[in-house]
């Protein structure tokens, strides 16, 4: 059965679930967008970019490259191209135009200088492919400023057979706007994912809520005994696992209802000539004073009518129906009073009780309840051993420790302990400790077996406070 905590873990993973249903959706429609975007503008900025340097090359005159490459350090040559260049730089949308020998040397370079040496340094394999004859456009890169260029790079043929490289460099910085882009859209995917988030959440309780509802509706049923509890009328599915639940619940009492009035019947056309038994054989007893073999004979009967009469009271006391009449009551006074009961049979035993609490409950069955531990704890120990209850009070239930030192209970028989009929005692009939967790389930409590090795047994009763 579901537990509440184990109910909020469930909201809580239909919330993650939801929401990394959200990242995914966000992340497979933002990274595609952005990356498309990105290629579209990359694409069109280089063709743009090549048809500007194949219209800058038709223009150039080689003949001053030829004589440049040649000659580098003439001044007049440098001048004449940076005047040319510093024409077609507007003309060309270009931040700068630069002439690069084969040996990776910029002969001259017109605008920010500062972009061609980076472009020159990181894009060695871009110049290569121009050396074949290829006009190549290169990644996009940076400068110290954080502005984003774009490069490309196109031979010039001289009419000595040598290649000289004309490069341009073009401002690409409105490319990282689609970086913004992308940042808006995990924005707008992030105040998506939260409320989302907060939608399943509210959602999953809806869901989850009824069917915590419905594991209690189960365990009440498990424990049955009178246990009432109701669901709320839906018309979904969890609507109908309701109600066909109440059927079977209702179906479950009847039967436990027809059980309990056949044991009850029996017991009673049972304890009647067991009462005339045990009469005649309190009457023989007294007639047969002087006859030994008559008194033990007359003992036997006695003695085993009276173990009868025990078992019928069990069956009766497991069938009897439920009261309600209960009382905020002191614990401890109600346990001593089951030690005294329990004294009266067994007075070399030490039985020590510590702590003190209030709950709301019927004395007799509770009475009844801790005599069963209490003997249970007795029966498995001896006289030298003692028997240790303790009462700790928590914020919303007590709970009742009954420890003993005697044998402890198998590990592969731990699981039945609590079911009705089932013993291993040669006389004993099986429902004590089902009578006990009857008792203490009617008054909404728990009873568990917290451990049971070399060192003794503990059993835990816990019950609330209200």
């Amino acid at each position: 059965l579901l537990t509440y905590e184990e109910m909020r873990k469930l909201s809580l993973k239909i919330a993650l679930v939801t929401g990394s249903l959200v990242i995914l959706v966000i992340l497979s429609v933002s990274i595609p967008i952005y990356w498309q975007t990105r290629q579209a503008l990359e694409k069109q900025l280089s063709q743009h970019m090549k048809s500007n340097i194949t219209l800058l090359r038709k223009k150039l005159d080689f003949s001053l490259v030829e004589f440049l490459n040649k000659y580098p350090e003439s001044l007049i040559v440098k001048d004449s191209l940076k005047q040319f260049f510093n024409r077609n730089l507007l003309q060309f949308s270009a931040n700068t135009i630069y002439l690069v020998q084969k040996s990776g040397i910029i002969l001259l370079a017109v605008g920010k200088e500062e972009s061609a040496v980076k472009s020159v340094m990181l894009h060695k394999r871009e110049i290569s492919q121009a050396l074949d004859g290829k006009t190549v456009s290169s990644p996009l890169f940076s400068d110290r400023s954080g502005n984003h260029y774009k490069s490309v790079f196109c031979p010039v043929f001289l009419s000595d057979s040598s290649i000289t490289i004309l490069a341009i460099d073009a401002n690409a910085d409105y490319l990282e706007e689609t970086t913004k882009l992308h940042r808006q859209i995990f924005t707008i995917g992030g105040i998506v994912l939260l409320i989302s988030i907060v939608v399943s959440l509210i959602l999953s309780q809806t869901l989850t809520h009824p069917l915590y509802k419905l594991t209690q509706f189960a365990s009440e049923i498990g424990k049955g005994r009178g246990r009432t509890f109701s669901l709320e009328s839906r018309n979904d599915e969890i609507g109908f696992l309701g109600k066909t639940m109440q059927k079977m619940q209702s179906e479950i009492d009847q039967r436990e209802k027809e059980n309990k009035e056949l044991i009850a019947s029996v017991s009673h056309e049972i304890r009647n000539p067991l009462g005339g038994m045990q009469v005649n054989a309190e009457l023989l007893l007294e007639e047969s004073k002087h006859t030994s073999e008559s008194i033990k004979y007359a003992k036997a009967i006695s003695r085993e009518v009276k173990h009868l009469s025990e078992i019928v009271e069990s069956f009766l006391t497991y069938a009897r129906p439920i009261e309600h009449n209960t009382i905020f009551t002191n614990i401890r006074q109600i346990l001593q009073e089951s030690v005294s009961q329990i004294l009266r049979e067994f007075p070399s035993y030490n039985i020590s009780i510590v702590g003190n609490g209030e709950a709301n409950i019927h004395p007799g069955k509770m009475r009844h309840a801790f005599y069963n531990l209490i003997k249970n704890g007795i029966e498995a120990s001896d006289s030298s051993n003692n028997i240790e209850v303790e009462i700790i009070n928590d914020k919303t239930e007590l709970k009742i420790h009954f420890r003993n030192q005697g044998k402890s209970i198998p590990p592969g028989i731990q699981p039945q302990i609590f079911d009705a009929f089932f013993s291993t005692k040669a006389s004993g009939v099986g429902l004590g400790l089902t009578i006990t967790k009857s008792i203490v389930e009617q008054h909404g409590g728990n009873i568990y077996l917290a451990s049971s090795d070399e060192n003794g047994t503990e059993f835990v009763l816990t019950l609330p406070k209200s």
